[in-house]
């Protein structure tokens, strides 16, 4: 696996890592005191940390971690918990890793993962997970791949008791724990795991030692290698532990001693700071830090936004189980250019492929950059042609998108703002919602997207014309007589 940073610090002259490794610390760890004592922003006269996104120097102080706490410590109403929900609690909460899920749900609802799915998609804040601290990827367990939801809720539950002979037999190393387990999950970035298993030295400091060497990843591997030539270092195990003994010197007023996973953890952290520093790192998307805004994965495209422009695209949107793909159906028996919806299409041909729904999903991120990409192309390509229908439009992209923690660039927004669409006809939900394969949302789930829709289309500025749920032949008789005749529409 190529590292994407493993050129970040090149060309950077760092006089010594190792101060520069403490001077971090101590001026993180001074802004987290003075927003914790309730001080106005900025809380630093470095212009890299007023601009940049940067974790606190110690894991207990970040908010991910706190929640953690709150959520396994709740449990049984504070007696231990057995291993096996233990770490059952503690998979899920870094498969999650969002502090204000966490602080909704309880451990006794892990015990039901039907019921907790719906939770998790029917809350207000989506997603229901944080995608932009470290990738998750779909999980591989006996010949099945989970998504990060189903893994999370229903794989853990099931899984649970073999997890924890797993993380056992590893006699209290983090790396052999990690190595063991991702043997069976498959994953191509085992952080999500090294964290779980990690976060059991919080617990059970007999399970897991909180002072075991711990695997390098690749964000800290660029300052990792620079703290380990100048120590004369033979590993990063070495680096880390000569780090420790260099503590007291460098940083004696710090509140606790670091563990091999703190300087693992931090040495990212410095990557990240000096690459701002070096010019290989932007403020932007994720990275930069604004006040009281959590941070939203970024798409954008890269051509020059167009002017404003009226289309002849005409929208058949609704929520799930409007109806579009029927009266889609009917308009184009009518003879009118329709357009699939991308979504539908390219859920159809994986099925026809061999693929499941759910595993065409299973990456939310990964599936919505490919459906936005794709309709981008294709209402670019629609723009200027004459009348035509498409089911569902880029703006209900921009709903799921955001269901999946992604944001619109300025490109990209700026693109959507000037190409208008000429109506937008939004279907009413029918009665005896169903799922199906492609149609996996539950219907309170449907019902809260089909109220996002109605909002994000009037953000962008559309007056929706409303389709009641009526007999087919009556819906196309009251778009006809909104569209009048082809000619008229194409003037």
């Amino acid at each position: 696996m190529t590292n994407p940073y493993a050129d970040a610090l090149d060309g950077l002259t760092i006089e010594d890592p190792v101060r520069a490794f403490f001077d971090f610390c101590r001026e993180r760890e001074s802004i987290r005191a003075a927003r914790e004592r309730g001080e106005a922003a900025p809380w630093s006269t470095d212009s890299i940390f007023q601009r940049g996104r940067f974790l606190n120097v110690f894991r207990e102080d970040d908010r991910g971690t706190r929640a953690l706490f709150r959520f396994v410590e709740g449990a049984n109403h504070g007696v231990e918990l057995p291993l096996a929900e233990l770490i059952q609690a503690l998979f899920f909460a870094r498969w999650c890793n969002r502090q204000s899920t966490l602080d909704t749900l309880n451990f006794a609802q892990l015990s039901d993962p039907p019921r907790l799915q719906q939770t998790l998609l029917t809350a207000a804040e989506q997603p229901w997970c944080n995608v932009t601290a470290y990738p998750v990827e779909p999980v591989h367990w006996e010949g099945h791949s989970y998504g990060r939801l189903e893994a999370a809720t229903t794989l853990f539950a099931a899984s649970k008791e073999r997890l924890a002979e797993l993380i056992l037999s590893a006699d209290g190393d983090v790396v052999r724990a990690t190595a063991a387990i991702n043997e069976r999950f498959q994953m191509s970035n085992d952080f999500p795991i090294f964290m779980a298993v990690m976060d059991v030295a919080w617990f059970r400091p007999d399970v897991i030692d909180p002072a075991s060497s711990v695997p390098t990843g690749i964000g800290a591997e660029p300052f990792l290698d620079r703290l380990q030539r100048h120590l004369g270092c033979a590993d990063h195990h070495e680096t880390c532990a000569q780090m420790i003994g260099l503590q007291p010197s460098y940083w004696p007023e710090a509140k606790r001693g670091l563990h091999p996973i703190d300087v693992e953890y931090l040495s990212c952290e410095c990557r990240k700071y000096y690459s701002y520093v070096n010019g290989t790192k932007a403020f932007e998307g994720k990275n930069r830090f604004e006040t009281g805004r959590s941070p939203r994965l970024p798409f954008d495209v890269d051509a020059a936004s167009p002017e404003r422009r009226q289309t002849h695209i005409c929208v058949i949107a609704g929520g799930p189980c409007s109806g579009k793909t029927t009266l889609s159906q009917a308009l184009r028996e009518r003879g009118y250019h329709v357009e699939p919806e991308t979504a539908e299409r390219l859920l159809q041909a994986g099925i026809a492929d061999g693929l499941t729904a759910a595993e065409l999903r299973a990456d939310p991120i990964q599936w919505q950059r490919k459906v936005l990409s794709e309709d981008h192309q294709l209402f670019a390509s629609l723009a200027d042609a004459a009348l035509a229908f498409t089911d569902s439009s880029f703006i209900e992209n921009v709903v799921f998108a955001r269901r999946a923690g992604m944001e619109l660039g300025p490109n990209l927004n700026a693109w959507l703002h000037g190409l208008r669409y000429k109506k937008v006809f939004y279907l009413e939900r029918l009665e005896g919602y169903e799922q199906s394969a492609v149609r996996m949302e539950s219907r309170a789930v449907a019902e809260q997207i089909s109220d996002q829709v109605q909002r994000c289309y009037q953000t962008y500025g559309y007056d929706l014309i409303r389709v009641p749920a009526v007999s087919v032949q009556e819906r196309v008789a009251l778009i006809e007589a909104h569209v009048a005749t082809r000619a008229d529409a194409q003037e």
